[in-house]
């Protein structure tokens, strides 16, 4: 039984507005699949990199929900048996990503798990700015982006990407090969952590991606969404 379409039934018998649930922390997921249905995409594929929980203030989840299916790469082990539970249709990888030739870092586990980092500046930065908690150290192992790229995704299929991993995502940007591999929507966070909504913008996202194809959507302040050029050409042909 589909929960979501059964909440969508209820709610309508209770009111006249119509229902549109969300997962992320600032109607993220609404946006894409707004842009799924506009951009008339079939066999969506989504790649979760940084998972987090697998449902509370997640960007893919209401895309699982709507029976599309994907990777969720997530490095910390608290949060596998929670991801494989709600998730079971999608692809858990239990690493982190290497941006260079790494095959294993140091994950920092903080006091709240959505702020977790491979980034030890970023974890000092939350103790120092923030009075964060550095609650343990951990060894994890990494794999490039590429290579999940290679390895999990249909290429004649659209692939969303969702990335949220404090204070590393424009570096996993730059090391994706977007000769190879071209992901029609990406959603990223682009605002560095701060407890009041304070912190400075990421624009070397935006101009890394913008030199790659990609034209910035929709922006909720805390995470940017992109769509590559070659989905707007086909959507208006």
């Amino acid at each position: 039984m589909n929960l979501l379409l059964v909440a969508q039934k209820i709610y309508r018998r209770l009111t006249t507005s119509s229902f549109k649930p969300s997962f992320s922390q600032c109607g993220e997921d609404c946006i894409m699949m707004f842009l799924i249905h506009s951009l008339k995409l079939k066999d969506v594929q989504y790649f979760d990199i940084g998972t987090n929980h697998p449902c509370n203030m997640n960007n893919t989840y209401l895309l699982y929900m709507n029976n599309f299916r994907g990777v969720c790469l997530e490095p910390d082990p608290a949060l596998h048996a929670e991801i494989k539970k709600r998730r079971p249709g999608d692809i858990l990888i239990p690493r982190g990503v290497a941006v260079e030739s790494q095959t294993a870092a140091d994950f920092f586990i903080m006091d709240d798990s959505v702020l977790n980092t491979f980034s030890e500046t970023e974890a000092n930065r939350m103790v120092v700015e923030h009075k964060r908690i550095i609650l343990k150290k951990v060894r994890v192992p990494l794999i490039s982006v590429n290579e999940l790229f290679a390895q999990y995704f249909d290429h004649n299929k659209p692939v969303i990407v969702s990335l949220d991993v404090e204070g590393l995502d424009h570096s996993i940007l730059q090391s994706i090969d977007f000769e190879k591999y071209k992901p029609g929507i990406i959603c990223v966070e682009t605002v560095s952590y701060s407890s009041n909504l304070s912190g400075a913008k990421d624009t070397g996202i935006s101009n890394l991606l913008s030199q790659n194809g990609y034209t910035l959507y929709a922006d909720t302040h805390i995470n940017s969404i992109f769509v590559h050029n070659s989905l707007t050409a086909a959507a208006s042909a």
